[in-house]
């Protein structure tokens, strides 16, 4: 039975099998053997059917397996008398499975395909909704330190929608166009942190600007209490230095020049109060 089953499924696999080949099997035994071996296919299939399909077989399996089924049935009938007949009947039936059996395969592949491409898919899409996340809190922070890149924010949102249509129909250069995008993207990060810096600047230099207008008042004040005017003109050339320093945008140096005048005005009778 075990040498049956074999047979079965290497006609199964091999494709449609011919006259001379029924002729060898019947042959090798008694005419029987041809509805042994039927009879085994058709389980065959139907354990296949089952296996893929479950109780939701497609219309043209279901008819291809109906017409091998009958053949068998056939086959049973034509022998042992009629061995004409029952060959047709077997070659018939083992084409019909054949059919089924070779359908089934290419239908695996084809899933096996489409389902690789939607994993691969969904990933890019994930890769895509992160990336455009990103972007959404890089262009809030450029705003915040009044950036001027917004063309390029359009450029990298036109190139995202690029990328989602690309996924959409199943190809594209990902590549080129991921590789454009952070091209834009560090462009603008750069832009982003020169404006922060300038901008930590310019607050720190009006900063400056409001202490060094309240230490010149105090020493005015100071003048009129009769302050020695030795140290009253070192602190105003301090501020004069202090001036100069953030003009040229060395705010380390104006610090350090700061913490001088701080200490004189201290030494004086008149500490500078930060507030």
């Amino acid at each position: 039975m075990k040498k049956l089953a074999v047979f079965a499924i290497i006609v199964l696999i091999f494709g449609t099998i011919s006259p001379s080949l029924v002729d060898h099997a019947y042959g090798q035994s008694d005419p029987s053997i041809l509805l042994r071996i039927a009879v085994q296919a058709d389980k065959q299939i139907v354990n296949q059917l089952d296996r893929v399909y479950g109780d939701q077989i497609p219309n043209n399996l279901q008819i291809l397996y109906d017409k091998g089924h009958r053949a068998v049935y056939s086959l049973d009938k034509s022998l042992p008398n009629d061995i004409e007949k029952a060959k047709q009947d077997f070659l018939l039936a083992m084409n019909s499975f054949m059919q089924i059996s070779r359908t089934i395969s290419q239908s695996s592949e084809k899933v096996i395909v489409v389902t690789v491409s939607d994993k691969s898919n969904r990933h890019l899409t994930s890769e895509i909704d992160r990336l455009e996340k990103y972007v959404k809190t890089l262009e809030k922070i450029s705003k915040k330190y009044n950036t001027n890149v917004e063309s390029d924010f359009i450029k990298i949102y036109d190139l995202i929608q690029e990328l989602r249509i690309q996924i959409n129909d199943g190809y594209g250069t990902y590549d080129d166009v991921i590789n454009e995008i952070k091209i834009i993207l560090d462009s603008v990060k750069n832009d982003i942190r020169e404006s922060a810096i300038k901008q930590k600047s310019d607050f720190i230099k009006r900063f400056f600007d409001r202490l060094l207008n309240q230490v010149d008042k105090i020493l005015t004040h100071a003048q009129d209490n009769d302050v020695d005017q030795i140290q009253i003109d070192k602190a105003s050339a301090l501020i004069l230095e202090i001036r100069e320093l953030l003009s040229k945008n060395q705010i380390n140096d104006a610090k350090v020049v700061f913490a001088e005048l701080k200490g004189l005005m201290e030494k004086i009778g008149y500490p500078i109060r930060i507030t």
